[in-house]
């Protein structure tokens, strides 16, 4: 009994060693480095023949065999990845790291999927940490210039797109990051430059062609600029993006029914872009064809009714067609839906200056000049508007000494010939022109790139969010006082083309309808008058001068009737103020 129990101690201890040991040994049974490393080329093998459900067994065998095995986890990562598993991708980069914490290919890894999925102030210090690790490649800085780009960085997204072409000349990526980065800060020349090196190291590269079209856009190269498109369209027929920009090119070149062409090509292929409506219905606008104008904009509000821009280009047309109330509503709404906007505040003081409304479209524009006090535009308007504010105290005041009989008076002339029962045909001092018509900005995802505008609004320049454009009154303004001059010097047809230039740029310019129509008086082309005297009554129906022209015109064409309806509406209008 006694040996037998002085043995068991023995007995127990190699037990228990044995116990303590097996888990060693089983872990080094799992840690088969070369068996991993077998499973691993195994892996790479079937990717490279495009057979990724085999390189995925392959590398989660090679996991099974190592689990420490970095290169394995990340090219399972990268295979999830590419099937859209993106949970499982961003697991296994992450165990990359955590196992292989001086893989740089790692952090490369993760650092593309991170700025892939959006995440651009995640992925720049895991391609930093890459480079620092020594992976110099020409990939790696152009991915970090990429992720610097989308963070509108643009000075850093240079310097490493530099470096990006200077490790490989022959790589077409860093030469377009670099031209968009360029196009972003308005360097818009040497951006052509760079897109033109990256066309040259791929001469089908599509999204390159529009951008430098984009860029030949900003130097004011729109013939340059249309040729791009036109390859950009034939390389890729159903880009929505080459189609809208190509339009707004055709729209700089005069060729409005070739942007109406090209708008018309896009809003087929996305029928739920809005910024397409708009540019339409610009275009529309522009060619007086204003119930389609406001289709295209009562379809823009329907797509996008928060959108506050969508109703400034709606009240637009509203007003084209002589219903300012519902212009004026539509500007509120505007307001209503961004009450810091000074374009809101604009256009709301154009509409009321439509209504006659002159103290509130002031007390509007003071506000707007408030919200953006360097908007030299908004002065501008707001003294046009105290201006008739002055001249409507000054008729008041005067009102009693005004004669019973009226003359024709020619403009620029100090003879006035009285004649009876005939009203005075006289261009008034210029109106306010109605607000500019909006297109949107481009989505967060392009938000670092230039988009050409429409014509009825100011080319963008590179921005993170949206700027207000400029009211494009003043050229509009320029060709009418031109035309007036011409009048006053008896040039009556040469007139009547400024007044046409004018009403091109600015369509709503019912001072521009009146003053041709006097010009087609004076020639006796009493049709063609009549025509534009109705224009300008639409667009402001309280237009006594119109009124009173129109009926000269009406009389001397012969409808004495008509003639004497006309002139007492101006007497009305006129008592009324």
């Amino acid at each position: 009994m006694f040996n037998l129990r002085r043995n068991r101690a023995p007995i127990f201890t190699v037990l228990a060693l044995s116990a303590l040991l097996a888990p060693a040994r089983a872990a080094d049974a799992k840690a088969d480095k070369k068996k991993s490393q077998a499973a691993y080329q195994q892996g790479v093998l079937a990717d490279q023949t495009g057979n990724r459900t085999e390189a995925v067994a392959a590398y989660t065998a090679a996991i099974a065999a190592d689990a420490s095995n970095g290169d394995a986890w990340r090219a399972r990562g990268s295979d999830y990845l590419a099937a859209g598993d993106k949970v499982k991708a961003l697991a296994d980069f992450e165990k990359a790291i955590e196992v292989q914490s001086s893989g740089a290919e790692n952090y490369f890894a993760r650092g593309e999927f991170l700025a892939g999925s959006g995440q651009t102030a995640r992925a720049i210090p895991d391609f930093t940490t890459a480079i620092s690790l020594k992976l110099e490649r020409s990939d790696v800085y152009t991915a970090r210039g990429n992720a610097y780009l989308a963070s509108h960085d643009y000075a850093k997204a240079i310097d490493d797109f530099t470096i990006a072409i200077k490790l490989r000349l022959d790589n077409p990526e860093p030469y377009k990051g670099r031209g968009l980065a360029r196009v972003a800060t308005g360097q818009y020349r040497d951006a052509v430059d760079d897109f033109t090196l990256s066309i040259s190291r791929k001469s089908d590269y599509q999204s390159v062609y529009v951008e430098r079209a984009v860029a030949q856009s900003g130097i004011a190269d729109y013939g340059r600029s249309l040729e791009d498109l036109n390859e950009a369209v034939r390389l890729k027929a159903d880009d929505v993006r080459a189609w809208r920009i190509r339009g707004a090119v055709k729209e700089r070149l005069h060729d409005d029914d070739g942007a109406l062409a090209d708008y018309t090509e896009a809003m087929r292929l996305d029928p739920a872009d809005v910024r397409i409506y708009l540019s339409r219905g610009a275009v529309y606008a522009r060619q007086g064809k204003f119930e389609d104008s406001l289709r295209d904009r009562e379809k823009a509000v329907e797509l996008d009714p928060k959108n506050p821009n969508v109703y400034v280009a709606r009240g637009s047309s509203y007003h084209l067609l002589g219903q300012h109330e519902k212009g004026l509503q539509d500007r509120t709404t505007a307001i209503v839906l961004d009450p810091n906007s000074a374009l809101g505040y604009t256009a709301r003081g154009n509409a009321l200056y439509l209504l006659g409304r002159y103290d509130e479209a002031v007390a509007d524009l003071r506000h707007a000049e408030q919200l953006d006090p360097a908007n030299a535009q908004i002065k501008g308007l707001e003294a046009q508007a105290e201006e008739q504010i002055r001249k409507a105290m000054a008729d008041s005041m005067a009102k009693e000494a005004k004669p019973d009989t009226v003359s024709i008076v020619q403009p620029g002339s100090p003879v006035t010939v009285s004649t009876p029962d005939t009203p005075e045909i006289k261009i008034p001092p210029p109106p306010l022109p109605p607000p500019p018509q909006i297109t949107p900005v481009e989505p967060a995802t392009e938000a670092s790139r230039a988009e050409i505008k429409p014509e009825e609004s100011k080319p963008a320049q590179l921005e993170a969010k949206p700027a207000v454009p400029a009211i494009p009154g003043g050229q509009a303004l320029a060709f009418h006082s031109h035309a007036r001059q011409l009048v006053s010097e008896g040039h009556f047809e040469e007139a009547i083309e400024q007044f046409t230039e004018a009403l091109k740029i600015e369509p709503a310019m019912p001072l521009a309808y009146n003053g041709r129509g006097y010009a087609h008086f004076r020639l006796r082309q009493y049709t063609e008058a009549i025509a534009d005297f109705d224009q300008a009554i639409k667009l402001n129906p309280a237009y006594e001068n119109a009124y009173l022209n129109r009926g000269a015109a009406r009389k001397a064409a012969g409808d004495k009737a008509g003639g004497d309806a006309d002139l007492a509406k101006a007497r009305e209008i006129s008592a009324g103020k």
